[in-house]
Order: structure tokens, then C-alpha cells, then sequence
């Protein structure tokens, strides 16, 4: 991986980046029980169907796809009646409702943020959110090295649209051109920070469609350091 000479922010995607859904919080409110391989398993399954409706209906949001994304990782646990899983789903999304299930925060991430800024770069978030993720990014020990939280909730805009990482480049007063932009979902964080004029980083190993120009990959945070020395 090879160092992008002129960059003066990196900014990150929340939910499945820096911060993932507590799987064994799922389980309670659904009554299902599961290891935590089985349940990344499941939820790296209904991650890649979300993906693909996705490209289906472009135009969709966060509460709309919320449904589809709890019902697919109930399925592969093993509640086949849609009846028992329409139920547990909606358990599910009233444990959201009350503390947002995103609250489990990545391996490596505040060492991975803290060395990037000792490195110089600024750092921050953009997240397609509900508006409590700058209180989950506090939980997680994260703000103190974020200069800037932008949650979809509070500006109207979601990703891709570019609108949502324009906000964060105002409010850091530099250009788009000279930020990465780091996430999980190609069709979010990739296609959004392109048409916002950054340069995308994808983490995991999410689809790429043949049809797109090469993207930097990386398999972890820790692997960022690599890439931005």
C-alpha cells in the first residue's frame, strides 16, 4: 500500500467501521442464542443482501433498510417462522430504539485514530446515522480524537449523497481532494467519497463490482497505519 502524498484529513464511516453492532445484545432482545462467530457470520450474510437490495433501490434510507438487515440476521440463526422472526425483529428494534445497538467498538481503533493524528491528519466521521452517534463514539473512547462528527440525522443527508461529506470539509476549511475517506459499504463509502472528490478507502471485504476503477483495500484499522505513514 502506498502512502497518498497531499492529504490533510482522514475521515471515517461509524457503524461497521469504527464502531459494530453488539451481537450479544441481538440475541437477548431476540431470545436467540448464538457465539460470536455464528453471529458475524450472520451478520456478514445479511450485510451482503442489504448490499444487493441496495443497488436496487438506490434511493432508500437508514429506516428503511433497518427491517431487511434485522430480519436477514434472524433468519440465519435459525428463526425460519416469519411470523417468530417479524417478532423478534421488532424486539430487536425497540432495543435500538432505546440504546442504539451500534455500540461495540472496533478492535484497534483508538490506537489506530490517536497515531494518525500524532501523524498529523485530521481526523473525523461521517456516518449515516439517527443522531446519537457522536454519543456511541463517546462510549467507545473515540471523540477525543475526532475533530468533527457529522451524523445524517442532524444535516438531512445521507450517504453517498456528496452533500453529507461536503459538511465535514467545511467545517474542518479544507478541500475534498485532500481527504480519504474510510468505510465499510462500497455503495455508501466508496461511491459517496468519489463523487465528493475523496479518496476512498474500503475496510473488510466487501463486494467491489468488476465494473468499478481499483479501490485501496484494507483488512483492519491497525492497517491504515501502513497507508498513511
Amino acid at each position: 500500500m502506498s502512502p497518498r502524498a497531499g492529504l490533510e484529513a482522514i475521515l471515517f464511516d461509524a457503524g461497521g467501521t469504527l464502531i459494530h453492532l453488539d451481537g450479544p445484545r441481538v440475541c437477548r432482545a431476540a431470545g436467540v442464542e448464538a457465539d460470536d462467530e455464528t453471529f458475524r457470520a450472520a451478520e456478514a450474510h445479511s450485510t451482503a443482501a442489504m448490499r444487493a437490495w441496495i443497488l436496487e433501490n438506490p434511493g432508500s434510507k437508514d429506516a428503511q433498510r433497518l427491517p431487511l438487515f434485522l430480519d436477514g440476521i434472524l433468519s440465519r440463526l435459525g428463526l425460519a417462522d416469519a411470523v417468530r422472526r417479524r417478532e423478534a425483529a421488532g424486539a430487536v428494534a425497540r432495543e435500538h430504539a432505546r440504546t442504539n445497538l451500534w455500540s461495540r467498538g472496533a478492535a484497534g481503533a483508538a490506537g489506530t485514530l490517536g497515531a494518525l493524528r500524532e501523524r498529523g491528519y485530521r481526523v473525523g466521521v461521517v456516518s449515516n446515522a439517527d443522531g446519537r452517534v457522536r454519543g456511541l463514539l463517546e462510549q467507545a473512547g473515540l471523540t477525543p480524537f475526532l475533530e468533527v462528527v457529522i451524523d445524517s440525522a442532524e444535516i438531512g443527508v445521507e450517504k453517498p449523497d456528496p452533500r453529507i461529506f461536503f459538511a465535514a470539509t467545511e467545517r474542518l476549511g479544507v478541500a475534498p481532494t485532500s481527504c480519504a475517506y474510510v468505510g465499510d459499504i462500497y455503495e455508501y463509502d466508496v461511491v459517496g467519497a468519489r463523487a465528493a472528490g475523496m479518496h476512498p478507502v474500503l475496510i473488510g471485504s466487501g463486494h467491489v463490482p468488476e465494473s468499478s476503477p481499483p479501490v485501496d483495500r484494507v483488512g483492519s484499522l491497525a492497517a491504515l497505519l501502513e497507508m498513511f505513514p
